[in-house]
């Protein structure tokens, strides 16, 4: 989901109803003066981390979805340096990805702007380096986990140069019943796999859905993920996604993953009538109180809380093997970089660095994501029995772990609605099998990247 998204025609509706984290980046205390020397010739030799003595106009660029919290964050910004002005440009949010390069690459183009793909931008020296601002501002105090999908090495994403900061990010995992969870003797969260099939067969017998996975819009590719998370590893699933070299995901441990939620179908653990099952409802199955577990993002959490209070808990998918490698995918809300053509680099900066403040951290909270960051800082305030509460713990467990990772549906302009949802589609609706399944969305990844 994202720039990028597994569902992006899912999550451009849900985007602003996400969830919170208590997790945020470390300040480096009151903007100062600073320098230091840039790492690429697209990067700034020098950098100034103070607020501009004189009024400075900065324009941003973003989707319409993440208008809400963009506004208040600037709101917020603009009363903390009333020396800046902030002028946002919003696109529908099913255009940003035609018109987001166009900006970029404009004569002049906005001084912060929604990357879309850290690749495709630094590829004409489009974008600029920030790590010059990183070491200044202390970014680099980050998991690298928070940071990797914003960085990008010879035309490769995940690792090298800083090109984006997110604003928030969203988080995966799985809802559970509460009650439900009880009656089966969920005491504790399942620490692997197994466990959690075991689980689900003891809801079956009690007459209950084990899990409300909906395909309808290509869902079911959640549970397949959630699984390659932990089975293949993060740094693969990441390396596919960003398109490295020679990266595939057609071996044992894929088809593994996705063996497992064919057995879990098969087995009657998810709805009947499955690939006919949109997201609505599946959060009206789920709210029914007819189920167990969930497996969905935190962008339905307010809504939970709202159709079934204080009755839900969240947790990561648990590892393929009792304390093996959690994994989950957690994507930007909005990652902002600073085109090379920006004419207010060090203003730009200084929003970029606000959004790791007290104020924009509780702002991302209020209107339903994580923000970025260590935990050295105060948490912004949830409720206390909003199951955004757990939403916080799972994903500093997941950060904590290095198993953040970007949606496989984002690995390739075509990917998700070519071959993942129609894949998915097939495969639990009998039609496909796991071999098939993962050959099948490899080679319309091969095809798609020209390999």
């Amino acid at each position: 989901m994202s720039r990028h998204h597994s569902t992006r025609s899912i999550r451009s509706a849900l985007v602003v109803g996400a969830v919170a984290s208590a997790v945020a980046l470390t300040a480096c205390g009151a903007p100062g003066a600073s320098s230091a020397p840039a790492s690429t010739a697209t990067g700034p030799a020098t950098v100034s981390t103070g607020a501009p003595a004189a009024p400075v106009t900065i324009t941003l660029y973003d989707g319409q979805g993440l208008k809400a919290v963009d506004d208040a964050i600037i709101a917020a910004f603009t009363k903390k340096y009333p020396n800046v002005t902030v002028k946002p440009t919003y696109d529908p949010d099913n255009v940003t990805t035609q018109n987001q390069p166009r900006q970029l690459a404009a004569a002049e183009p906005p001084d912060l702007i929604r990357v879309i793909s850290v690749a495709s931008g630094v590829k004409n020296n489009l974008l600029t380096n920030l790590d010059p601002y990183a070491t200044a501002y202390g970014w680099d105090k980050l998991p690298a986990s928070q940071l990797s999908q914003f960085r990008a090495e010879n035309g490769v994403a995940g690792s090298g140069v800083l090109y984006a900061k997110p604003t928030g990010f969203t988080m995966t995992g799985l809802y559970y019943d509460k009650a439900n969870a009880a009656k089966i003797g969920m005491t504790n969260p399942p620490a692997s796999v197994e466990e959690l099939t075991t689980l689900m067969g003891k809801a079956k017998s009690a007459g209950l859905v084990p899990m409300v996975v909906h395909n309808k819009e290509g869902g079911g590719a959640f549970p397949v993920q959630l699984l390659l998370n932990s089975m293949l590893g993060p740094d693969k699933v990441a390396a596919w996604v960003f398109n490295a070299p020679d990266a595939t995901i057609d071996t044992p441990e894929a088809v593994k993953a996705a063996q497992q939620v064919a057995d879990w179908n098969k087995a009657g653990y998810f709805p009947e009538g499955v690939n006919g099952l949109d997201a609505n409802g599946a959060d009206a199955l789920f709210a029914s109180g007819k189920a167990v577990f969930f497996p969905w993002g935190n962008w339905d959490a307010a809504n939970l809380d709202k159709t079934m209070p204080g009755k839900v808990g969240f947790i990561p998918m648990p590892p393929a093997t009792a304390g093996g490698q959690l994994g989950a995918m957690s994507d930007a809300a909005t990652a902002f970089g600073i085109p090379s053509k920006a004419k207010n680099k060090d203003a730009a900066a200084l929003f970029l660095d606000f959004l790791s403040s007290d104020e924009a951290r509780q702002i991302v909270v209020d209107n339903g994501f994580m923000p970025s960051g260590t935990d050295d800082q105060a948490a912004p305030t949830i409720p206390a029995g909003s199951v955004k509460n757990d939403v916080v713990a799972a994903f500093k467990q997941v950060s904590a772990a290095g198993g953040q990772t970007p949606f496989v549906q984002n690995a390739t302009a075509g990917i998700s609605n070519q071959a993942w949802t129609p894949e998915t589609q097939l495969l639990l609706g009998g039609k496909s099998d796991p071999q098939k399944y993962i050959a099948n969305i490899q080679a319309k990844y091969a095809s798609e990247l020209g390999r």
